[in-house]
């Protein structure tokens, strides 16, 4: 459900960065690519001199899961900017509907695991977690 493969054969994912879209139809990075970037539309993606965006790694599970969330977060942010203006593309709200419970589902994964990324989350209810332990960008832990 959550695969993007089924849209590489229909152009929509490059690595290069074509100077029109086809078919009107936007040329996209992979969520990983674009968040790298910066921009999820390769046709729109415009790099700076010779600068390569640097690879991000994860060092542990749960760093991982929160580059992975961060991912789909933006790549469905970015997507959610574009049907702003293009409501009736069809193909990407599509897209843009896998990236959100995508999101959705990594959220609730990481928040089970690791605890609240929100004051909305509810994984708030019992109490103000924050004060126990480091939030994720904090990098560490309080204890």
């Amino acid at each position: 459900m959550y695969n993007y493969n089924k849209y590489i054969g229909n152009d929509y994912f490059r690595n290069t960065t074509p100077n029109n879209m086809m078919n009107n139809q936007p040329n996209l990075y992979t969520p990983e690519e674009g968040y790298d970037r910066g921009n999820l539309f390769a046709n729109l993606y415009v790099g700076y001199k010779n600068y390569q965006p640097t690879k991000l790694q994860a060092k542990n599970e749960k760093e991982a899961l929160f580059l992975e969330l961060s991912r789909y977060a933006f790549a469905a942010h970015e997507l959610n900017l574009y049907l702003d203006l293009h409501p009736e593309d069809t193909t990407m709200l599509t897209l843009f509907n896998d990236y959100r419970m995508k999101t959705n589902q990594l959220m609730m994964e990481y928040e089970n695991k690791y605890g609240p990324l929100t004051v909305s989350s509810d994984e708030m209810s019992s109490s103000f977690l924050w004060e126990k332990d480091a939030w994720p960008w904090e990098g560490g832990s309080k204890k």
